[in-house]
């Protein structure tokens, strides 16, 4: 299982120039990858183009970009843009977001989330795959040709969690990126509905990238309370509330490995040993030493690349 980290799901992670230093130190420590989500902060794929400029060797990818925020066209031309610069190191993640973002904060209409991600799946597939697309859908159309002389492969990853979308993943995408969601649902539910999907459309096993929480520590009460505070919203979310529910937890701070090392490691080979193809690990740190908490997670994942 590749190991990678994941900034954006407890917020800001800095500046822009932090986060760009977070990937530079991240390819440095070995890290097989680095993701970032698309909050309320800077374009997470301008960021990652300005990093692919500074590292030579990590995968970088979005987990994930809302698709609401960009036309397919547009979402297609920077994603290429992003690809050229990383020389076929950038991974695109895409999802749907979540109806009280796309209602409440972008002032759209949420409906008909499968379709929408669909066709806009097929618009970005044919752009980045042969520069063209002619698409007339129910939701989306397109009729561009784009002029660059080559085109790099762009894999797309799909948020998908639902049976629907999952099987979406598994037939069109090159797999899916998870957030709150344990061993068990991953067991159950995630890797065999996308695995399925991918071999009886006749296509390679999708990569299943699981993001998760975690902090290496030895005061489990104070990590609770914090992961609580850091990511307690989440359950409060459709698609990741029925996520807890399949896994039997009460809260989304529940999904947060917490332990010392040697628990930790343990925690993240039951991932493995449940069809996770990568970890995404958003590191929080615990306690009133906060460096020292987040340099002893570093230091343990660092030391777990190419072991699990």
């Amino acid at each position: 299982m590749r190991i990678g980290l994941f900034i954006g799901g407890a917020g800001s992670a800095g500046t822009l120039q932090r986060q760009i230093s977070q990937i530079v130190e991240a390819e440095k420590a070995g890290f097989d990858s680095f993701w970032a989500a698309h909050i309320m902060d800077v374009d997470i794929m301008s960021m990652l183009c300005l990093a692919a400029e500074q590292t030579t060797r990590i995968e970088i990818g979005t987990a994930v970009t809302p698709t609401f925020l960009r036309h397919p066209i547009a979402m297609a031309q920077q994603a290429i843009t992003v690809q050229k610069v990383a020389n076929g190191r950038f991974t695109l993640g895409i999802g749907v977001s979540h109806k009280p973002v796309v209602e409440n904060r972008l002032g759209m209409k949420f409906q008909r989330p499968w379709r929408h991600m669909y066709e806009y799946l097929q618009i970005v597939q044919s752009l980045a795959r042969e520069g063209k697309v002619d698409y007339q859908g129910e939701m989306f159309s397109a009729n561009i040709e784009l002029t660059m002389p080559s085109l790099p492969k762009i894999p797309v990853l799909l948020a998908a969690l639902g049976p629907r979308m999952l099987k979406t993943a598994g037939q069109l995408a090159d797999g899916t990126i998870t957030w709150m969601t344990g061993v068990e649902t991953l067991k159950t539910h995630i890797v065999p509905t996308i695995n399925d999907a991918a071999r009886e459309a006749g296509r390679e096993t999708p990569r299943v990238i699981a993001a998760v929480p975690l902090a290496v520590t030895d005061d489990r009460e104070a990590a609770f309370e914090q992961s609580d505070k850091y990511f307690g919203r989440y359950g409060q979310l459709p698609s990741y509330r029925a996520m807890l529910d399949r896994e039997g937890v009460e809260s989304s701070a529940e999904m947060a490995l917490i332990g010392n090392e040697r628990e930790v490691e343990a925690m993240l080979k039951d991932y493995s040993d449940a069809g996770a193809t990568d970890i995404a690990v958003q590191i929080f740190p615990v306690g009133p030493k906060l460096d020292d908490s987040v340099m002893r997670s570093k230091q343990l994942l660092s030391d777990l690349v190419g072991k699990l």
